[in-house]
């Protein structure tokens, strides 16, 4: 019995923590502060620790837009277009650009060549398709959608053409 307590112990702190994640839901969150969603830490294969966990919390930014990888491989997705990259770091499937890489804006994302995609838009009550982009082409996602506050794009459907 006391084996049991001890073990209630340790894993009750490792329950608390899983709990505090954001979802990987693309659907605009309901949680009354953006912030909250931008408490990553990312750490590069080269052990670089980037993100907003590597910031003070008074220095967040105001979310503007993000970009949501809703295909089951990664995408590019650029931060800001501020040149000819053709992005500026890999999305992994399933995960948004705010909650992931910490980024208050996503200007656009990158398909590859050989591939398409098709981008959707939050309007305020349901995801609306905008087109199909076929690669190699940089995306500009438009940064200002009327009646919202933040540009919510997802990125879905990728396959061969």
């Amino acid at each position: 019995m006391r084996y049991l307590k001890r073990f209630a112990v340790l894993a009750l702190p490792v329950v608390a923590a899983m709990s505090l994640g954001a979802s990987a839901n693309a659907a605009p969150s309901t949680q009354a502060s953006p912030g909250a969603e931008t408490q990553w830490t990312v750490q590069g294969p080269d052990n670089t620790v980037s993100g907003p966990g590597t910031a003070s919390p008074d220095a967040a930014l105001a979310l503007v837009s993000y970009v949501s990888n809703e295909t089951g491989i990664g995408i590019g997705v650029l931060n800001v277009i501020n040149g000819s990259e053709s992005y500026d770091a890999i999305l992994p499937g399933h995960r948004r650009t705010d909650t992931y890489f910490g980024w208050d804006r996503a200007q656009g994302f990158y398909v590859g060549a050989g591939s398409c995609v098709d981008g959707y838009f939050w309007n305020g009550s349901r995801w609306v398709f905008h087109s199909t982009a076929r690669g190699p082409v940089r995306v500009r996602t438009d940064q200002s959608i009327p009646g919202q506050s933040v540009a919510r794009w997802a990125v879905r459907s990728h396959r061969a053409c």
